[in-house]
């Protein structure tokens, strides 16, 4: 790591994440980016105007000082010259307890927009959403605003208007003072004038908002009563906020409307809480100020939180499936992202809290230490006893399924009464035992540091054991076929959303004579909404899914998972055929080496395509590859640290609508979507007909899964440009994805055709879930607190010399059929050959229970439990189209069917 790189983390970073979740919020509140970039400019304002107050007091305590000091100076320097001056200086300065590095003291309000400025630089200049966007009569905001051209050079008015209130400001603030001061502040001036003149507009309009409110500070400063004035003005903002939500935003959320009712209650009621604030001070930290534990108290609550959200969340994330954070563009080792969160989280709670910490009095200091070990505190709650259930993450970090972060009641107050309960007894602490508040900080962190200290050396061993991402430089054939014997060939799509199947086919009849020969069963559910408990069904059959998986509790997880993966290769290893299977999910659990299952069995050839080919679409369309997946993970890792010290209720303010605090990750989802995408596209490609045996081809494809909005007519990604004029419904990125895909397929089976292998191949198309898009499947979607839509699944079955068109066949099938379909007549009776039980049941009712448990229930982290949570269950059977046919299941009933299944 540069150390300028190091520099930035430590000191820009985190004031750039104040920016960041500014504008953000400002955003959603109002919608209008122009009215975000002013609200930014003042949210920072005020945030600074603490530091601004201490600064002024240095720069008039130096005025003060270098007045008292200059008749002696001057008469020095009357009668001293050369070295002899000096020598009399310095001990001129020294009888006076002055020394001349104190001068720096004047500057310290001009350092400390230093920092504030690059990093409101670093992300108002990279930030997406200001390209295009026009506010009053700026045409672009991620452009200079060019108002008008003399010739062919154009006048951008925002920096000289900026310039200009700069100037005004600094005619206030230095009346008075010397010709040194003034220069200064003027030539600063001129210095941004020069920096931000063909900067992008937004970014001119930040800083020009900033001049404004130092103009308007230097203002009150020159006025009689500036307390009286600015408690009416935080009135007139603090009744505005609370009328707002019943008038301008009666349509926002109702969180939005909250946070601005309770900041106008605020503002209006500022003396009362001054007031109650010095109360509690003087009753309950007023000795504490004195304590000779206020430092060390405040530093290692410091350290103990930079350990929590720099090192331990990070940790336990990363250790549960270290495979996704490791060969990430051009970094290997996961570490990267470790160190990245470390020293973003030492700069946020050690690094400024400090700085801050020194230039503040007794008071402000003992405030600071109360603050930060209730933060530490807090954190550690919220990370341990209220750390939720928001299911699955995608490589990015980001949610697999929308969040709305809402709370039962029961959960909000319960959270609140564990966050009072730990003030309270800080307060009894600090009151009566600080050192005892010390000692235990020591305790919590060396904990923390030990664990994340184990978790590193699991990362590290897993790492290490990874076999090395191969990217191919050509494309050969990996999946033979045989133009005598039989194929059988099925594709686990992650994700295929049943409801869109028949719609695609019908509306593309290049693609429905394609699939001439396959049945498709819209009468389908998986038992799962997740891949982790959806997918073993679909290869080991009924004994595999999530209920039946509860009754055998002499295994673990991780065991029956493996035993589904492999029943189909086994059994048709059996019967005669080649084996191969192709990125099938979560093998071993993902459990380091992953093709450790495989080592008793050498005739199964296992290959991976994900990611290997990308390179080569990438030179062949000529489309840019861009590399953003390990940017993103650096950014969200951290915001996910701060995300888990939250109070459950306050998360939404780290995970804004999809995405951590972030605008556009474009980019990144075409990434994911290409690595996925580039083997069906090389399909063909990668087939040949060289086998003279029966073969067995076993492939899960993600494609579906990293959905993205493509371009009609040719739905192709390297089109994709500009998702407003899309047709509406191919607006939503799994429609067009999956008309992508079936043209994919429709290339494959024409590809069969012309060998003269479709006869002889039977192929199956099963998904593992659905996903939550209403659809009009269904009067009533909710089953439980999730979507019926999640639970629908897809199942396309093309048999040996069947080639008479499409049809549609309505009987009630699940994905758990999968296994007994592929061995249809050619192991009729197939039995599980860990158990010994048959594939194929006799009714379907018995055993179409779906599981409804939350999402720790099927994390590859726990991989050593024997069962998956088992407190939320549903049924269907029959038809899934009328709804009296589902129900949730109780306790009672849930007994009832054990014990007749035991």
């Amino acid at each position: 790591m540069k150390f300028s790189t190091f520099l930035f983390l430590l000191l820009i970073q985190p004031i750039s994440y104040l920016i960041e979740v500014s504008f953000l919020a400002v955003n959603e509140i109002f919608n209008n980016v122009g009215i975000a970039v002013i609200g930014v400019s003042f949210i920072v304002s005020l945030f600074c105007l603490p530091l601004y107050m201490i600064a002024e007091k240095w720069q008039e305590k130096e005025r003060n000082t270098l007045a008292s000091l200059q008749p002696g100076i001057q008469r020095i320097k009357s009668v001293f010259k050369g070295d002899e001056q000096y020598m009399i200086l310095s001990t001129f300065y020294k009888e006076k307890g002055y020394h001349p590095i104190m001068s720096l003291r004047s500057s310290f309000g001009l350092l400390i927009q230093i920092p504030f400025f690059i990093a409101a630089y670093d992300y108002l200049s990279n930030l997406e959403l200001l390209h295009g966007y026009s506010f009053l009569f700026i045409k672009d905001f991620g452009l200079p605003d060019s108002t008008f051209t003399i010739g062919s050079f154009p006048i951008n008015i925002l920096p000289i208007a900026m310039t200009i209130i700069n100037c005004i400001s600094s005619a206030i603030y230095t009346k008075g003072h010397n010709i040194k001061e003034k220069v200064q502040v003027y030539a600063f001036a001129a210095i941004f004038l020069v920096l931000l003149y063909n900067s992008p507009a937004g970014l001119v309009v930040y800083w020009t908002m900033n001049n404004v409110f130092s103009l308007v500070k230097n203002v009150f400063y020159k006025i009689k009563n500036p307390k009286k004035v600015i408690y009416i003005l935080l009135c007139v903002i603090g009744i505005s906020c609370i009328i707002m939500p019943i008038t301008v935003f009666s349509n926002k959320k109702f969180i939005i409307k909250t946070c601005l009712v309770v900041t106008g209650i605020i503002l209006i009621t500022i003396p009362f809480l001054i007031k109650l604030i010095y109360s509690f001070y003087n009753k309950f930290l007023s000795h504490f100020s004195t304590s000779s534990n206020l430092f060390t108290i405040f530093l290692s609550s410091g350290i103990g939180l930079t350990l929590l959200v720099g090192l331990f969340i990070p940790t336990m994330l990363i250790v549960s499936e270290t495979d996704k954070f490791c060969y990430i563009d051009n970094f290997t080792s996961p570490a990267i992202f470790i160190f990245n969160t470390l020293f973003q989280s030492i700069g946020l709670f050690i690094i400024w809290p400090t700085f801050i910490y020194f230039l503040f009095s007794k008071k402000i200091k003992t405030w600071l230490t109360f603050i930060m070990i209730s933060l530490f505190f807090i954190g550690l709650i919220n990370t341990f006893v209220f750390s939720g259930n928001y299911g699955p993450m995608e490589q990015n970090l980001t949610f697999m399924t929308p969040q709305d972060f809402l709370l039962s009641r029961i959960g909000f107050s319960l959270n609140v009464f564990c966050i009072l309960i730990v003030l309270v007894l800080i307060i009894i602490f600090i009151y009566k035992k600080p050192h005892l508040l010390k000692g235990l900080n020591y305790i919590v962190i060396f904990s923390l540091f030990i664990i994340s200290i184990i978790n590193s050396f699991s990362i590290n061993k897993t790492y290490r054991k990874l076999p090395e991402p191969v990217v191919s430089k050509n494309i050969e054939p990996i999946y033979h076929l045989s133009k005598t014997g039989k194929n059988v060939i099925i594709i686990m799509q992650d994700r295929l959303f049943m409801p869109y199947v028949d719609e695609i086919i019908q509306e593309f009849p290049e693609i429905k004579e394609s699939f001439s020969g396959f049945t498709f069963y819209p009468n389908t559910v998986s038992m799962g909404n997740l891949t982790m408990v959806g997918v073993p069904g679909i290869f080991g059959g009924y004994e595999y899914t999530p209920f039946q998986i509860n009754l055998r509790t002499d295994e673990t997880l991780q065991q029956k998972h493996n035993q589904a993966l492999l029943t189909m290769p086994i059994l048709f290893n059996k019967a005669g055929y080649e084996v191969t299977v192709s990125n099938l999910p979560y093998e071993n659990y993902l459990e380091a080496p992953y093709s450790q299952i495989y080592n008793d069995y050498p005739f199964i050839n296992r290959i991976n395509t994900h990611d290997v080919y990308s390179d080569i679409w990438y030179e062949e369309t000529g489309f840019p590859h861009q590399n953003h997946l390990a940017t993103e993970i650096k950014h969200n890792m951290f915001w996910y640290g701060l995300f888990k010290i939250a109070p459950s209720f306050l998360r939404r303010i780290f995970y804004h609508n999809n995405y951590w605090n972030s605008i556009d990750y474009s980019s990144n989802n075409q990434e994911l979507f290409v690595n996925t995408y580039t083997p069906l596209y090389y399909f063909t490609d990668l087939t040949d007909f060289s086998s003279n045996g029966n073969n067995f081809i076993f492939i899960d494809n993600e494609m579906t899964h990293r959905s993205l909005v493509l371009d009609a007519p040719d739905y192709l990604p390297e089109t994709s440009k500009n998702p407003e004029a899309f047709p509406p419904q191919s607006r939503e990125a799994q429609y067009p994805t999956m008309i992508n895909l079936f043209n994919n397929y429709s290339k494959f089976f024409n590809y069969l055709r012309e060998n003269g292998v479709y006869d002889n191949t039977r192929i199956i198309i099963v998904s593992d879930h659905g996903m939550s898009v209403p659809s009009d499947l269904f009067e009533e979607h909710e089953l439980g607190s999730k979507l019926k839509e999640n639970y629908v699944a897809t199942l396309l079955v093309k048999d040996f010399n069947c080639n008479n068109g499409y049809s549609i066949a309505n009987a009630f099938m699940t994905n758990a059929d999968t296994p007994a379909l592929a061995l249809q007549g050619i192991n009729d009776d197939a039995k599980n050959p860990f158990t010994g039980n048959p594939l194929s049941v006799e009714n379907k009712a018995d055993y179409t229970i779906l599981t409804l448990g939350d999402s720790e229930s099927t994390q590859s982290r726990y991989h050593k439990k024997y069962s998956v949570k088992n407190d939320q269950w549903a049924y269907v059977c029959d038809d899934i189209f009328v709804d009296s046919n589902w129900k949730t299941l109780s306790a009672d009933e849930i007994i009832d069917i054990q014990k007749r299944n035991k």
